[in-house]
């Protein structure tokens, strides 16, 4: 872990304090479904999904550079979802979706889309009836028979979703499979109640609960 944050990192025994929350600077959660790893810190994944530009190859060797790599967001309560997926070190396709940042479009993307993508951006859709026909944010996509149904604004999250049982066989937040856990603090080594640092690259609105901090 040390590697990869190219700081000091320490492993965190069980029970984890309440105050852990991956959407801190220091705070990393470890899932491990068979040979599939996932890396939950805020500071990790954000700066990769931002930054179409942001140069990948230091964290890719440090992980032993996998053929596929993907950083990702999930934030329900934010409204954020946002994926970069690469392919042997080599950015292939970026797709964030955002509500309410400053300074940031609603949508940005990079790359032809994916396979798990294709069905979403040439789904049919319809506008629900207390809404104006040109507010995007208000469209509904479906699948079929309308038997799956997203809301624009939640639409990225679907493909997120459907993109990690694709390429991973596996959705972390929704899966009945259990996974090995392991906590890390990343800095030097403190007292177990000290403050864990801030996250450096977006503010924390703690009104929620995130679906980990249930496990």
């Amino acid at each position: 872990m040390t590697s990869v944050f190219a700081e000091p990192a320490t492993e965190i025994p069980l029970p984890v304090s309440v105050r852990f929350d991956i959407r801190n600077h220091s705070d990393v959660m470890v899932q491990t479904f068979g040979e599939v790893c996932f890396i939950s810190n805020d500071d990790l994944a954000w700066p990769l999904i931002r930054d179409d530009g942001r140069e990948v190859a230091r964290l890719h060797a440090a992980l032993g550079a996998p053929e596929l790599l993907m950083a990702f967001c999930h934030y329900d309560s934010g409204g954020s979802h946002g994926y970069a997926v690469f392919e042997n070190g080599r950015r292939t396709r970026t797709r964030l979706q955002t509500s309410g940042l400053p300074d940031m479009p609603a949508l940005q993307e990079s790359g032809t889309p994916l396979a798990f993508e294709q069905r979403w951006l040439g789904a049919r859709h319809y506008v629900e009836a207390d809404t104006a026909p040109s507010d995007d944010a208000e469209r509904v996509y479906f699948l079929g028979d309308r038997e799956v149904v997203v809301p624009a604004r939640d639409l990225t999250g679907r493909m997120l979703h459907d993109g990690l049982d694709a390429l991973f066989g596996v959705c972390p937040w929704e899966t009945l499979l259990t996974p090995t856990y392991r906590f890390f603090r990343l800095g030097a080594e403190r007292a177990p109640d000290g403050e864990p640092a801030i996250s450096r690259a977006r503010p924390i609105a703690a009104n929620k609960r995130p679906w980990w901090q249930f496990l």
